[in-house]
């Protein structure tokens, strides 16, 4: 650990940065950084090859995290006032972001990744990347995004899978066209009487499941493109699933 400072006021510039890193995403976006709070997700972070810039740690000083990095001692009350779990951690690290572009993916010939398209919520978005890392797959697409990637709740709700599986932000034509060059078996969730029951579906490697919205589903687009469009029954009144729990019932059925 370099140098630890110590901060007590809520006028330090290195505060109002850190500040703004947890409200903004035109802040994350212009300093190319995001902040992980607790020592469970930053130790995740690290050991899949994140850069840490900062680590800020609650008074009293009481961690096992060892960084080479600026290091600073915030006081409890402003540190609780950030973060999203409150007193329950003890860290909050500001990492580097990381880009991956589609052009440059690389997967093999049986890869089997998850497309979320133009999902809202930081939350689903966490989710989803938590269960798609949960179940070894190879990638998550997040098509047409509407929010950044490194959203602290999107990173809190991912249990620090975000940091596990390579995850793709693009159009969706774009997305489209590269599992087709790929010759991706595109299993497209719809509620639509044109679909089957998933479970009568045998999805063929690579392969790619791709969820919509909870209120309005997937884009047209995606239906005619699909190899098969699948559904997952459902007892009245209920008419629709959280798309987390939806991505997880046909990913472990496509897995067997």
């Amino acid at each position: 650990m370099k140098e630890l400072v110590r901060i007590e006021s809520s006028q330090n510039s290195g505060y109002k940065k850190l500040s703004r890193l947890f409200q903004k995403s035109r802040e994350r976006r212009a300093t190319n950084s995001f902040v992980v709070e607790g020592k469970r997700e930053i130790d995740r972070a690290l050991s899949n090859g994140y850069k840490v810039l900062e680590i800020w740690y609650r008074e009293p000083l009481n961690t096992s995290i060892t960084a080479n990095c600026t290091s600073f001692e915030l006081k409890k009350e402003l540190f609780d006032k950030l973060t999203l779990r409150g007193a329950s951690v003890s860290e909050i690290g500001v990492f580097e972001s990381k880009q991956y572009p589609l052009a440059e993916l690389k997967l093999s010939a049986d890869a089997r990744i998850l497309v979320a398209e133009a999902p809202e919520k930081p939350g689903n978005i966490g989710a989803l990347i938590r269960t798609a890392a949960g179940a070894g797959l190879d990638a998550v697409f997040i098509a047409n995004p509407k929010t950044d990637l490194y959203n602290p709740q999107s990173i809190r709700n991912s249990m620090g899978g975000i940091f596990s599986i390579p995850i793709v932000m693009d159009q969706t034509t774009t997305i489209i066209d590269y599992l087709k060059k790929n010759s991706f078996f595109i299993a497209a969730a719809d509620l639509s009487e044109q679909s089957i029951t998933y479970t009568r579906c045998t999805l063929k490697s690579p392969w790619a499941i791709v969820v919509g919205t909870e209120d309005e589903g997937l884009q047209e687009l995606w239906l005619e493109n699909a190899t098969a469009c699948l559904q997952i029954p459902m007892t009245k009144p209920i008419d629709s699933l959280n798309v987390s729990v939806a991505a997880g019932i046909l990913i472990y059925n496509a897995l067997g």
